[in-house]
């Protein structure tokens, strides 16, 4: 572990959600308070498990990665690519094991019942392991929704 990331580690850090600015993009957003306190901003956004837990996860690598001083806002066309990227890999990695995932993939049994059983397998929810195949361009965005949880606030 890198003095950076132990020092990212030992930080405190509030998860706080907010609703979704109109017309911003924004999911989630990373800000230290002070030397020790961070805060992860989450908006529930796209309002599903696996846009949620990789926003959470992409932002808790901003902390763990990367300086203090900066603020990151987790949105398309981020304010610095290789950071951004960075945390991206760090979510991924988080969520489901790069090696677990790419063994499941080159496997070619993209089915319901065996993301469910590889979701079983990795711990996760089987939501998110949808979302990452969609991510990939490995089945359609409209494919195995179901299989996602839905956040609503509690107004709605």
């Amino acid at each position: 572990m890198s003095e950076m990331q132990k020092a990212g580690a030992e930080a405190g850090v509030a998860v706080v959600f907010v609703p979704s600015l109109p017309k911003t993009g924004v999911s989630g957003a990373t800000r230290w308070m002070n030397a020790n306190k961070a805060i992860i901003q989450l908006s529930l956004r796209y309002r599903t498990n696996d846009h949620l837990w990789f926003t959470f996860f992409h932002e808790a690598g901003h902390i763990l990665l990367h300086g203090k001083k900066d603020l990151f806002l987790e949105y398309k066309n981020g304010l610095d690519d290789e950071k951004e990227q960075q945390a991206n890999q760090f979510a991924q990695n988080e969520l489901i094991p790069e090696k677990a995932m790419n063994q499941f993939i080159s496997q070619g049994d993209l089915t319901k019942n065996s993301i469910k059983a590889f979701a079983k397998e990795v711990g996760i929810a089987p939501g998110i392991v949808v979302g990452q195949l969609q991510h990939r361009d490995l089945i359609n965005y409209q494919t195995f929704n179901d299989l996602k949880q839905t956040y609503k606030w509690p107004h709605e």
